[in-house]
């Protein structure tokens, strides 16, 4: 049965690059954060996505014209980190100064404290971040948003924007109609 929203959704799912300047509405981006990283389930405090043994370590990030956010998953809402705009500092690619928001994936390895390895944590972080990577592609193809997953980000100046101590920025999605 291709007539599910799933299905629709997956049918339109594309990566985009070209953005215009249109804001994207406040619901809009409430509903999208929450695809991305809400709890489904609050009372017992699971979420939309998977995370192996349960770790829920990522920290997701709204990064914006006015400033960088956190996204309190808990209260389905954002709290300022740092304001200003910092959306060109996530990458050397022109769409994220272009995007009118960008979502920033850090795994937050204090929660990953039951893999001694790093390579472990970093694989379980890389393959979380796909699940939640995967909501945001479909939430947008769903919503006539457009989005790309960026791997070749610019760490170093993340981590300096939004000062986590013990983590990784993993992906980023600029986010935004496209052109």
């Amino acid at each position: 049965n291709r007539s599910s929203d799933l299905s629709l959704a997956l049918d339109k799912r594309r990566t985009v690059r070209d953005f215009v300047e249109e804001e994207i509405p406040m619901e809009m981006l409430s509903s999208l954060l929450w695809t991305a990283y809400g709890f489904n389930r609050p009372d017992e405090h699971k979420r939309v996505v998977p995370s192996a043994v349960n770790a829920q370590e990522f920290d997701i990030y709204l990064f914006t014209r006015e400033g960088v956010y956190l996204y309190n998953a808990e209260k389905n809402s954002l709290e300022m980190v740092t304001d200003g705009d910092h959306r060109a500092k996530i990458s050397t690619q022109k769409h994220f100064a272009m995007a009118p928001v960008s979502i920033v994936l850090v795994a937050n390895y204090d929660r990953m404290e039951m893999f001694k390895e790093k390579e472990t944590r970093d694989f379980y972080a890389a393959v979380d971040a796909g699940y939640i990577s995967q909501n945001i592609y479909l939430f947008c193809s769903a919503n006539e948003l457009g989005t790309v997953a960026c791997g070749g980000i610019e760490r170093e100046s993340i981590q300096k924007v939004i000062g986590f101590k013990n983590g990784r920025a993993i992906l980023a999605h600029p986010v935004g109609f496209a052109k």
